[in-house]
């Protein structure tokens, strides 16, 4: 609050926030108010519910005051008719972008983006030198023709966002991309180290689960090195498991296909099969008439054991067994009430005696790291181990036009340099993130946590904590995330003026944790104590391979190994030996002189 206050030289403009959806799909923001009786994200409000009452809004405005705006589907909406006002309101008219750039527009766009990169991404270092950078740069606009279509330019950028790969960075280039408008009629994936068809229309139904080993007269293996860096993967540092999963996607099927220009233009591709088969198969029009020929339940079952595409809202509970309850969160976006509900649920999981709580975490794009830690303490009540950690950032002004941050505006002012080292940091306290010593463990039960290639960001750093702390069984497939550090907190929003093209650009590097070893290799996610690959029969099943070996596990009782003996347990065993021993010795010696005397 004084740090705040400090900010806005006076403390009256200190004011609650309030954003409000209405049950018509309106979002209304209020600012400008206090009140004695604050309320939670979540806690619904009835017509007539007094918020607050009408204070401060704006230093630069001296009266008392609110400010509100409403919007409705992410769009602004007339924030005055609702109150009986006359509408000053002038809806925005979105710029429709040119089709074309000249090569010229390209290149500005290009270089604004490529600049404002060097300038805020925190963690360029990771991939090449500034030198190395410059010079890449320079290679991809050589490339820029005199003339280049919109979807041509975003090529080029994806091409630069997988050379600058993070989960957190990502570009929305506003047209459609991908698929070239043709569909094939038996779909395959990379899954088992041989490409094989998962679904077909009716008509090559006879052809499901066959391998296919060229694709017009193209070895496979040949074909998925030319295409992995033509997917959509975007992945932190080395990750392994967002490319296996993208060869393994029906998205990338027409990639396999785009190499080969006459038999695009011909509509036609050959397949041969592992026993020497060659089939032409026609490709056809990619729209909803000829996705609806494939059967349905097969490709929900090969997208489940991918993405989870059924989803109930933030989070959602079942009973698994009588000995095990199940908890998924789909991201950690949740609100106050939610929260709260969570932690009652645990509670009860454990007055009911449950020994075992999966918290399946397969598809969790991340959220609020704050609802990270609450779980975290109603899971353990001891200090989290971490090694060093600290936050970076480059500047602490930024430079660069955004369309979030006015140019020249100081952001990380407490952010501190540190001789001989590039940027700015701030050093985490020692245990900052610790459960107080007053709070106990809700849960104490077995704990297992499933994850995939789309775990990220938050559900990364919980599953990380689990591991390092020996507190979950982790199963699945490496997370999408980086364990040791993430690129994250605040971010930038570029907006490139001739392309249209937006680039969401993350500030502040975040080294959570400096231990490295076998088991949290440096540059990697979160690595599972047992990792499920895919494979045929799970996408072809009911995708639910990596649940049912939790089930499997928690059914023998397997779970994390018990740490070995501290060494001094182990040198005590050796010492109560050795007294045997040196007992023994005592015992016989005296009866050995005896017996020979007795001689």
């Amino acid at each position: 609050k004084d740090i705040m206050a400090k900010r806005m030289q006076d403390a009256k403009y200190l004011t609650y926030m309030y954003f409000i959806k209405s049950n018509d799909g309106k979002t209304i923001h209020i600012s400008g108010l206090r009140t004695d009786t604050p309320f939670v994200t979540g806690q619904k409000v009835k017509k007539g519910e007094v918020l607050g009452q009408a204070h401060y809004c704006y230093k630069k405005i001296p009266k008392s005051s609110i400010c509100l705006t409403i919007e409705k589907g992410g769009k602004p909406d007339d924030p005055m008719t609702p109150f009986g006002l006359k509408a000053t309101f002038i809806p925005p008219v979105k710029q429709k972008p040119k089709a074309v750039l000249t090569r010229a527009e390209a290149t500005a766009d290009y270089r604004q983006m490529a600049s404002s990169i060097k300038e805020i991404y925190p963690s360029l270092e990771d991939f090449m030198t500034e030198e190395e950078y410059d010079t890449f740069v320079e290679d991809e606009i050589a490339k820029i023709p005199g003339k280049i279509t919109l979807k041509e330019f975003a090529y080029l950028i994806m091409n630069f966002n997988r050379k600058i790969h993070d989960s957190h960075m990502w570009f929305n280039y506003g047209i459609p991309l991908g698929n070239d408008g043709t569909i094939s009629p038996m779909l395959f994936a990379r899954v088992d180290d041989k490409v094989r068809i998962i679904v077909t229309t009716d008509e090559y139904k006879a052809y499901t689960g066959r391998e296919i080993t060229h694709i017009n007269g193209k070895h496979v293996d040949s074909l998925c090195m030319e295409i992995a860096p033509r997917t959509s993967m975007i992945y932190d540092a080395q990750v392994e498991s967002v490319l296996e999963q993208e060869l393994a996607s029906p998205y990338t099927n027409h990639l396999y296909y785009e190499g080969d220009k006459e038999a695009l233009k011909a509509n036609k591709a050959t397949l041969t099969f592992s026993d020497g088969e060659e089939l032409a198969v026609p490709l056809m029009s990619l729209n909803q008439n000829t996705i609806s020929l494939f059967d349905r339940n097969s490709m929900e079952n090969w997208l489940i054991s991918q993405y989870l595409v059924y989803r109930k809202g933030n989070w959602e509970t079942m009973k698994s067994n009588d000995s095990t309850a199940y908890m998924r969160l789909n991201n950690f976006e949740l609100m106050e009430t939610e929260v709260d509900s969570m932690l009652v649920f645990l509670e009860l999981v454990e007055k009911k005696g449950y020994k075992n709580l999966i918290i399946d975490l397969r598809g969790n794009p991340g959220g609020n790291p704050d609802v990270v830690y609450k779980l975290v303490d109603a899971l353990m009540d001891e200090p989290i181990k971490r090694e060093g950690g600290y936050m970076k950032v480059n500047m602490q002004t930024i430079k660069s036009p955004t369309l979030n941050y006015p140019s020249g505006t100081t952001i990380f002012e407490d952010y501190k340099e540190i001789p001989g080292r590039k940027g700015f940091y701030k050093i985490s306290k020692p245990n900052e993130n610790a459960p107080s010593d007053t709070i106990k463990a809700l849960y104490t039960g077995r704990v297992y946590v499933l994850i995939n290639a789309n775990s990220a960001s938050a559900s990364t750093e919980f599953a990380g904590i689990m591991k390092r702390n020996a507190r979950g069984y982790v199963i699945g497939r490496e997370t999408k995330t980086a364990y040791h550090t993430m690129n994250a907190l605040k971010f930038a929003e570029i907006g490139l003026p001739n392309s249209h093209f937006k680039c969401h650009i993350p500030m502040v590097r975040i080294v959570s944790d400096e231990f490295v070893s076998e088991d949290f290799p440096y540059g990697r996610g979160v690595i599972p104590h047992l990792t499920i690959p895919f494979t045929y029969e799970e996408m072809t099943s009911n995708g639910e391979m990596i649940y049912n070996k939790a089930l499997e596990l928690i059914r023998d009782g397997i779970y994390i190994e018990e740490p070995k003996e501290s060494i001094e347990a182990e040198d005590n065993s050796y010492n109560s030996l050795l007294y045997i021993a040196i007992g023994t010795l005592l015992v016989l010696i005296p009866l050995y002189f005896r017996l020979k005397k007795r001689k």
